[in-house]
């Protein structure tokens, strides 16, 4: 099976994020199955003086070949002008255009799928959805989304809440759609057997872990509520932060003598801040799939995560599941955690086992087998 897959180079540069290691995964382990020969396919602007990807991406291994023109522009003329069509930059011998990320590729001779990763865009009961920002986002997407769908052979999502969200907001053919899924990197599941007091810590208390920074989106708000509570009843426990921050929620977190910002942390240092932790605290408000939760069972450290979007899907009754406003409610479920060591091992371990359907491996046999029934 011949696979040209669409990519945006920038997208897959370490570190990333979901949907760069989403692509990452996915690519590389299908360029290893002997019944498969993938090629990338991207734009000529993202070659070095060496004629080379950037060395940032663990892509740059794999075999590709480029268009001529920049990446942006020609977008831009696909999802609004449904041109330029682009068969002639690819192979004759191509059975399927692929792109992890989502796109719309304009082709007339050669089949089409796309993963579409979740449509926040189109959400209007999220605390942001009425900000000129997220309208501007939604006008964006609206442009080509439909058109995907419509044309693409298969679309691919990474959780049933996203299909199930494409079917009721944008009317898509629900046998059209296919959940292929999220893996864990092996990293998360081999430090599971380590001691945590012997890792290297981000401080000496004992730590609650966040990844994708004090963000709006990512539940920012609850999270500096949660660290507030803490600090007011005493406790020792702290909060670690990994991934961007929005302004505001830094300037609050330098108030707090017990937030620590990391910033972006390399994906080596991921595993052991994610095992050292007593738990992972993600009160994301809106997931497509969710990683860290699955990395945090994987690693064995108690997942507690917010009762939207796909996070209850990810950690089923392996996580501990709250309503992210109800600041009070996550505290004393914190500080039960912290004084019960029964309690944290019954955690870990029940998420260690779901944490095993969560494999690259898998997500790439999945795949496969899509593939194959859509050619």
């Amino acid at each position: 099976m011949n696979i040209l897959s669409f990519v945006h180079p920038t997208r897959t540069y370490l570190p990333c994020s979901g949907i760069g290691r989403h692509a990452n995964n996915i690519l590389t382990r299908l360029a290893e199955r002997k019944s498969v020969d993938v090629e990338l396919f991207f734009s000529e602007q993202w070659l070095g003086e060496d004629g080379e990807m950037d060395p940032q991406t663990p892509l740059r291994r794999l075999p590709y070949r480029t268009f001529p023109f920049p990446e942006n522009l020609t977008e831009r003329c696909w999802k609004l002008l449904g041109r330029p069509y682009m068969d002639r930059w690819v192979p004759d011998d191509t059975d399927l255009v692929y792109s992890p990320m989502e796109t719309y590729l304009p082709l007339r001779d050669t089949p089409v799928a796309v993963t579409i990763h979740d449509v926040q865009a189109f959400e209007t009961d999220l605390p942001w959805t009425q900000s000129w920002q997220h309208r501007w986002f939604r006008w964006k997407w609206s442009t080509w989304i439909h058109d995907t769908l419509r044309d693409c052979r298969v679309v691919f999502t990474v959780s049933e809440f996203s299909k199930q969200r494409m079917v009721e907001l944008l009317g898509a053919d629900p046998n059209k759609i296919r959940v292929v899924g999220n893996g864990v990197e092996p990293a998360f599941f081999e430090i599971a057997e380590c001691d945590p007091s012997r890792l290297e810590r981000p401080c000496p208390e004992p730590y609650l872990f966040m990844v994708g920074g004090l963000r709006k989106k990512k539940g920012g708000d609850a999270l500096l509520s949660v660290a507030r509570r803490l600090q007011e009843w005493g406790s020792d426990v702290q909060l670690v932060v990994a991934g961007p921050n929005g302004e505001a929620y830094e300037a609050e977190a330098a108030a707090l003598n017990n937030v620590h910002l990391l910033g972006w942390v390399p994906d080596d240092d991921m595993p052991r801040l994610m095992r050292g932790a007593l738990a992972l605290l993600f009160l994301s408000r809106y997931e497509g799939f969710g990683l860290p939760a699955a990395e945090a069972m994987a690693a064995g450290t108690p997942a507690v995560v917010s009762d939207v979007a796909s996070l209850p899907e990810v950690v089923g009754e392996a996580g501990i599941v709250v309503d992210p406003n109800a600041t009070d409610h996550i505290v004393d479920i914190l500080q039960s955690l912290r004084r019960d060591r029964k309690m944290q091992d019954r955690y870990a371990a029940a998420g260690r086992e779901r944490a095993q359907t969560f494999s690259w491996g898998r997500c790439v046999d999945r795949l496969l087998t899509m593939f194959e029934d859509v050619l």
